[in-house]
């Protein structure tokens, strides 16, 4: 059930990747090319977000507060810690004004913690959670 679970995940991060790029590349078409850092940033950063939540299917209570981590929140928490460093980022890119820098770093935070949020619930659904993911003979 774990690999079921990791290759949902995985799958889903990269798909988020490409479409988040795709949606970045309506704005500034140079974007969505593969020659482009940023490209390979948002690519990485979704796929990153897939890995972290296929294996935080283990915990279903929160590993320091101990209160039940339903997959909505335990996707959405990782899916937006994980793009922090991505929006962040964003702030010291060469833009307009400061106003459009700060709404990159929204849109960049919103849609991760939304793509975590949607990878765990699907991964959850079809590959399941908790620490049977952890036993090795299954």
């Amino acid at each position: 059930m774990s690999q079921t679970r990791f290759l949902i995940a995985i799958g889903l991060g990269a798909l988020s990747g490409l479409l988040c790029a795709w949606l970045a590349g309506q704005q500034q078409p140079e974007l969505f090319s593969t020659n482009h850092p940023i490209f390979w940033s948002i690519v990485s950063d979704r796929l990153l977000i897939g890995m972290m939540i296929a294996f935080a299917g283990a915990f279903t209570r929160h590993p320091v507060l101990g209160f039940p981590y339903r997959p909505w929140l335990r996707g959405f928490c990782l899916g937006a810690i994980v793009s922090l460093p991505m929006a962040t980022g964003a702030m010291s890119a060469p833009t307009n004004s400061q106003g459009s820098a700060w709404m990159i770093f929204w849109a960049s935070l919103i849609s991760g913690a939304i793509y975590g949020l949607i990878i765990d619930l699907v991964a959850t659904r079809f590959g399941g959670e908790g620490a049977g993911l952890l036993d090795a003979s299954k």
